[in-house]
């Protein structure tokens, strides 16, 4: 049978057309392999090899537990390789990042600037997450302040307009940190995203606590750092290992929602409670993911552009702080 994987020189366009390859084979089995006992999702990444990272391009098969085939029934162990990719077993469960369990003080009090890192939330809802970037709303190419579903709605019966205060309830807030007004929320298959609109009193800042300015927005790729700024855990680092993962993720008001073709950030609690709602960055700090969940070991990113797409929204248009302030300085 042909070795799609890859090689260890298998640079850029051809590397990619091997990651291509193995979504087509990811999406063609991933039915199947959810059947198996235990699975809580399928994705594509680098092979793990005694706790290394291969550059093989493999098939990963997400487990509640790994357990030794010898345990398992003979139609409940998962195949080798599919379609001449490896089948990579990762161990693993994920929980969306809300509910903070500490507490960055700087991060959780009131700031005059509104820019991406800090606490935020849904007065009614209750909580704290982390606001993520200004966009620009393409209906109206007004600024908007961009996070999580979970963090400025957080139920189906949320309504436009409802009130987004900073820092968010779990960090104190209350009515007097008023500062936006929710707009539109979106939880489907790919997203978990909502935009709120500033009601002015705070303006709101293009930069994102040690990451600066956040302008232009880029596509992850399999194997590159990228760098986040959360309300809890603060500045992070972490690897992509996985470029399109369909998982189960735990948290939500109906229990496990199941997403697709997710970016998966390796790193050791690179993501908390409280870090929902921030933007993974990568080394040009082009933003390419919109964090909302993870483990211990592992942080769970929606692709930017399915945020954009969704939420009708973009980088580029409309006027922010940074643009009016040499303006009224300069009158």
């Amino acid at each position: 049978m042909a070795d799609y994987s890859g090689r260890k020189d298998a640079p850029g366009r051809e590397q990619q057309k091997v990651v291509d390859r193995a979504k087509s084979i990811k999406e063609k089995h991933a039915d199947r392999l959810k059947r198996f006992p235990n699975v809580i999702g399928v994705g594509v990444g680098h092979e793990i090899v005694g706790g290394k990272r291969t550059d093989r391009v493999a098939i990963r098969v997400y487990v509640r537990k790994k357990l030794p085939k010898d345990q398992l029934a003979p139609d409940a162990v998962l195949p080798d390789t599919l379609d001449g990719f490896p089948v990579d077993v990762i161990e693993d469960e994920f929980w969306i990042h809300q509910q903070p369990p500490i507490t960055l003080a700087e991060r959780v009090v009131a700031h005059t600037f509104l820019r991406g890192g800090i606490s935020i939330g849904n007065l009614l809802l209750g909580g704290a997450g982390t606001l993520g970037v200004s966009v620009f709303d393409n209906r109206t190419g007004q600024e908007m302040l961009l996070s999580n579903w979970h963090v400025l709605c957080g139920s189906d019966t949320c309504q436009a307009r409802e009130p987004i205060i900073q820092p968010g309830a779990f960090d104190n807030g209350t009515q007097t940190d008023l500062v936006a007004e929710l707009v539109r929320a979106v939880l489907s298959a790919n997203v978990d995203a909502a935009i709120a609109q500033p009601l002015g009193q705070r303006p709101l800042s293009k930069e994102v606590w040690d990451l600066g300015f956040v302008e232009a927005s880029d596509v992850a790729q399999l194997g590159s750092v990228l760098r986040k700024s959360g309300r809890s855990s603060g500045f992070t680092l972490g690897t992509v290992s996985d470029i399109s993962a369909d998982v189960d993720v735990n948290g939500y008001p109906e229990g496990a929602h199941h997403f697709v073709d997710q970016i998966v950030i390796d790193g050791s609690f690179i993501s908390i409670p409280g870090d929902s709602g921030s933007v993974w960055v990568n080394d040009a700090t082009h933003v390419v993911g919109l964090n909302f969940a993870g483990s211990s070991s592992r942080a769970i990113a929606n692709h930017i552009d399915a945020v954009f797409a969704q939420l009708d929204v973009n980088l580029d248009p409309g006027m922010s702080v940074q643009d009016w302030q040499p303006l009224v300085i300069n009158v």
